[in-house]
């Protein structure tokens, strides 16, 4: 049978939707300028209507690939990638260095910059399950998984005593949860000195380490 008989023109072919495939070579773009804009405001002032202006899209693109911003912020946040140092870990040293070089990473823009889309994303899941989830495996738990490593290899090396092991599960946790707390109760900026003083009043003296 064919549409020349008059049938109507077939919508599928093996249950797939028919009609051109979806130009995907602007999701960079689109995806760059959605983490700009959460490193610039809060989260309920980043509107499709913005990352389609400074995209120079139409929004009604935007829709086709991301039927809410809730999805949209979600592909921004994974298409960042992990912190590099869950592939490099960074090594100068001593442990007090390669944390301070985690905290002075250079991922999301460096650490002035990525604290400020933290806070937003922090805020923002506090209103999306599914947010928080995305937050949790794309940054927090790699960075745990960093820190971890990081004490692990302190502990190898003798510069952490073998018998304080057992803290190390919990002091991985420390500067993510620390940092988050703080994002989501002080309006105040957060700067370095505060994870300076984290590492060196709390992890390091958990470990029994100096911190200089």
């Amino acid at each position: 049978m064919n549409t020349s008989a008059g049938l109507p023109a077939p919508t599928k072919i093996d249950g797939l939707p028919l009609g051109r495939p979806h130009d995907r070579s602007s999701d960079a773009l689109i995806l760059s300028t959605t983490v700009d804009l959460l490193a610039e405001r809060a989260y309920e002032r980043v509107t499709m209507d913005e990352v389609a202006a400074r995209t120079g899209k139409a929004k009604t693109t935007l829709y086709r690939r991301w039927a809410t911003k809730d999805d949209l912020v979600i592909a921004a946040i994974r298409s960042a990638g992990h912190p590099p140092e869950i592939d490099h870990l960074p090594d100068h040293g001593s442990l007090r260095l390669d944390l301070l070089a985690v905290v002075d990473s250079p991922w999301l823009g460096g650490a002035t910059r990525r604290i400020s889309i933290l806070r937003t994303l922090i805020s923002a899941a506090r209103g999306s399950e599914e947010l928080a989830d995305v937050v949790r495996a794309e940054i927090t738990e790699p960075y745990i998984a960093i820190y971890r490593r990081l004490f692990d290899r302190a502990i190898d090396s003798g510069e952490i005593p073998r018998e304080l092991a057992a803290r190390v599960p919990v002091l991985a946790d420390v500067l993510p949860a620390m940092s988050a707390h703080r994002l989501s109760t002080s309006r105040e900026p957060v700067e370095r000195d505060f994870f300076v003083s984290v590492i060196d009043d709390v992890i390091l003296a958990a470990l029994g380490h100096s911190p200089r």
